[in-house]
């Protein structure tokens, strides 16, 4: 994104002028506006229905971290308060995706606990474990579920479940990389553990991740070498549903590829070129 928008985007995650004399990205995350263990990003139980409690999609859905998280004030206002940064972004996923209808996740997926923005701004030692976004073959039962039902992602003519995440620092090492904080991707091709193939995505201002949400992904910490620096991001959860029955949902671009960059394969998929 363009560095205007990207630096009203950081303003509304971290609540302040980023450019005005009480904001020092060296100092950290402010504990008025993060919390840590803030980042809830997994289904509450208590709106899990019983016969849902037993079963792992909790655990499959999202492991969490203990890094520095917005309030549950912040997160509120960023996405039920009015931000032009954010209405901007949200055109341009909107134009992004002309074949389909772009929404935010709604509640009735997975649970008032899940919102359909969140923010996260990790910090050298935090520790973070692999998790999904979502999965529309795991959802718990919901009013999503008596519509839609369970289904693969990217089923033709299915709601698509996409995320969308922002870096917003106003800088991040340049091309040295050696304040670290990447998202890493992993894919599990076995069951040996030891067969992860990762493909690292770096942190620059304003570089924009589009993924499914069924991509198995981490936060990573940033080194030591960013001090108290946090890497802040905002990521959007949305769902793509098809203009047309039995829409092809994996053909994004429909057709533009002059819009996309080349893909990059990697892992099982690399193999099954």
């Amino acid at each position: 994104v363009s560095h205007d928008l990207r630096k009203r985007l950081l303003d509304v995650v971290i609540g302040e002028d980023s450019e005005s004399d009480h904001y020092d990205a060296r100092n950290g995350p402010s504990s008025f506006r993060w919390v840590r263990g803030g980042l809830l990003d997994v289904p509450d139980p208590d709106d899990t229905p019983a016969e849902q409690e037993e079963s792992d999609t909790d655990a499959d859905i999202n492991s969490g971290g203990n890094g520095w998280g917005l309030t549950d004030e912040g997160l509120e206002e960023i996405c039920f308060e009015h931000h032009d940064a954010i209405q901007e972004m949200e055109s341009i996923l909107s134009n992004l995706f002309p074949d389909f209808i772009v929404s935010r996740l709604p509640a009735t997926v997975l649970g008032e606990s899940v919102t359909p923005m969140t923010a996260n701004a990790p910090t050298n030692g935090d520790v973070f474990g692999y998790h999904i976004d979502a999965d529309p073959n795991i959802t718990p039962s919901s009013p999503w579920t008596d519509v839609y039902g369970r289904y693969p992602n990217r089923a033709a003519g299915k709601p698509r479940f996409m995320s969308c995440l922002i870096y917003l620092d106003d800088e991040w090492d340049g091309d040295q990389w050696q304040w670290g904080a990447p998202t890493r991707f992993v894919d599990v091709p076995t069951e040996d553990i030891d067969d992860l193939n990762v493909y690292d995505v770096q942190a620059c201002p304003g570089r924009c991740i589009i993924m499914d949400q069924d991509i198995g992904h981490s936060v990573v910490a940033p080194n030591a070498a960013a001090g108290k620096r946090a890497r802040y991001s905002l990521v959007w959860k949305l769902i793509l549903h098809p203009k047309i029955v039995g829409q092809d949902m994996k053909q994004l671009a429909g057709g533009r590829k002059s819009r996309w960059p080349e893909i990059e394969y990697f892992g099982s998929a690399a193999q099954n070129q």
